[in-house]
């Protein structure tokens, strides 16, 4: 029996100008054409009727409900007229009527029929519940009903089944069952529904297949258990178990047959950590997954908590400090120190013990963290002795300074160590003082450093990172780089012309970069050696005249002393010519 998956209640008014009231099919109160209209299969109505006048054409009207004219559908000179429905009818009258036109008077018939759905709704069939290999959610798919009208399907779970969602298209015929856990099982069945909201019988029930590993500790056996898939078409042949150890590929370690005990038991290696399986489910063309169940090789005596807190390196490059944390309550006490260089091979360069409160430091003394990347972790190995804890990795941060123009870059790679976002300070501080400032806050890797050209001496610079509050443990920790220093080279430029009356090269003296000011002293001789300007302001320049007044044309003699940005004094002498 078809039932509707919606229910409507609809009132039904009848048309008293043209209908008598009645069982259906009925005839048109005073017709002079008599009118019988009978449903024969679904969509289709048999209209008969008994003509005013043999030999004169008949027209035929139709109104479906909620319409408020006829519209004609037929122009014949039969006494009968099957009408084929084009859009769905679900137990809707329809109301018909008939005109002959005879000498000018117009003869008409009407009548109206209730139109079903006469056709069982075919019900859709199973492809299989399985497990989405990328992104782990349940997924199910079907075979779409054979009827051309399937408006779509009810998705239902559980005994006694309920929907859980509607998926619409006859076509459509794949559901992501997205909000239901793929380690537990589910019973899912499939019910189509037509465009008249009348459903088919449902699916048999279609189960997801639910794996769970379980070893003890201190053991490499794993057993395997899982639940039988039910009602794949064609039956499931057999089963079979894919594991992977430690994130590696999945290979296949056992085949169970469909009606054998579903479990399996297997042993991994002694290095493995951990261990992953999934299950297959095969049968002919169809293949169902499971979901995905992890073991971790691990005992009681284990660390509740063990991480990396920084790695940081003194101001002179001579140390590099490497601080953890690990659970005080676990009782192992040997804590290796791993180290790689540039990226290179990783190797124990140490051990170390953990302090009461669980705090771990080792220093480095054999490092070189000015010339290399320095990157360390630490390990321990668990109550059983063979399966090996690690921290994240954290380097020291190794500064590289590079002149472009007047101005100096710095870079330097960025702190993995911490979970969150890492923020950066470039510090800087003249090569004799002590005092250092920020020129550059930053979650970048670089800083331009500016200049204004006239600044000599020495600079020295060094990192800070800062953990941010959105790490895991939320410790606020700060770290640095080692010193690096930089010298700017002093440039200097005179010309050896110029022309104090026009508007461009009318002044004469040097153009510096990095320059101290101290020890400056800028002079100009006449040929007889005759002293007229001097100045010991690096900004201040010769105009080509002496107390105010120009000079003859010719050549002058200069002589210039200045300290240069690595602390020596220079002297230079040559000659300009003033051109008018």
């Amino acid at each position: 029996m078809k039932t509707k998956v919606f229910h409507h209640i609809m009132p039904f008014f009848a048309l008293c100008v043209f209908f008598c009231v009645g069982p259906l099919p009925m005839k048109a109160c005073g017709d002079t054409i008599p009118l019988q209209a009978l449903q024969i299969a679904t969509r289709t109505v048999e209209l008969q009727w008994t003509p005013a006048s043999t030999g004169t054409a008949t027209t035929v009207f139709r109104r479906y409900p909620g319409e408020t004219t006829e519209r004609q559908i037929a122009v014949t000179s039969d006494n009968h007229y099957i009408d084929r429905h084009g859009r769905a009818v679900c137990d809707d009258t329809v109301y018909y009527s008939v005109s002959q036109t005879i000498a000018g008077v117009d003869n008409r018939g009407a009548a109206a029929v209730n139109v079903n759905d006469m056709d069982p709704t075919a019900m859709a069939t199973w492809g299989l519940v399985t497990v989405d290999e990328a992104s782990q959610t349940i997924l199910l798919q079907w075979e779409a009903s054979p009827d051309s009208d399937i408006m779509g399907y009810l998705v239902m779970e559980g005994s006694p089944s309920m929907v859980v969602d509607t998926v619409f298209g006859r076509t459509n015929t794949q559901y992501t069952a997205s909000r239901f856990a793929t380690d537990t099982v589910y019973h899912f069945r499939i019910c189509a529904f037509d465009s008249c909201l009348l459903a088919a019988a449902l699916t048999d029930p279609c189960n997801n297949v639910v794996v769970q590993l379980e070893s003890q500790p201190c053991s490499r056996s794993v057993t395997a258990r899982w639940n039988h898939y039910e009602n794949m078409p064609g039956g499931v042949d057999h089963y079979e178990l894919w594991v992977s150890e430690d994130g590696g590929a999945f290979s296949r370690v056992a085949t169970v047959g469909a009606t054998e005990t579903p479990q399996s038991l297997f042993e991994v290696s002694e290095a493995a950590m951990s261990v992953q399986a999934y299950v297959k489910a095969v049968g002919g063309q169809y293949v169902s997954l499971s979901n995905r169940d992890t073991v971790a090789f691990s005992t009681a005596e284990r660390p509740a908590y063990f991480y990396l807190r920084k790695v940081s390196t003194s101001d002179d490059g001579a140390v590099v400090t490497v601080m953890a944390q690990t659970d005080p309550q676990f009782t192992g006490d040997d804590y290796k120190v791993y180290r790689s260089v540039d990226g290179g091979p990783v190797a124990v360069v140490g051990h170390c013990q953990p302090q009461s409160d669980g705090s771990l430091v080792w220093h480095d003394l054999s490092a070189r963290p000015t010339e290399a990347v320095y990157s360390y972790c630490l390990g321990v190995l668990d109550g059983c002795g063979r399966n090996e804890m690690k921290t994240r990795t954290g380097s020291t941060l190794l500064l590289r300074l590079e002149e472009q123009g007047t101005a100096l870059l710095a870079s330097w790679n960025g702190y993995e160590g911490w979970t969150g976002t890492t923020s950066y300070d470039l510090l800087e501080s003249p090569i004799e003082e002590e005092q250092w400032v920020s020129v550059g806050a930053t979650t970048a890797q670089d800083v331009v450093v500016s200049s204004d050209g006239q600044q000599g001496g020495g600079r020295r610079y060094k990192v800070v990172a800062a953990e941010g509050n959105n790490s895991e443990h939320q410790l606020g920790d700060t770290l640095q780089s080692a010193i690096f220093y930089h010298r700017q080279e002093t440039q200097v430029w005179l010309p050896n012309a110029f022309t104090p009356t026009e508007t461009s090269n009318n002044y004469f003296g040097p153009q510096f970069l990095y320059m101290d000011a101290a020890d400056y002293q800028f002079v100009i001789f006449n040929r007889q050696g005759l002293e007229i300007f001097r100045t010991t302001d690096p900004s201040v320049q010769w105009d080509g005249r002496k107390e105010g007044r120009l000079l003859p044309a010719g050549s002058y003699v200069y002589w210039l002393s200045y300290r240069k940005g690595d602390g020596t004094i220079q002297y230079r002498k040559g000659t300009v010519t003033l051109v008018y």
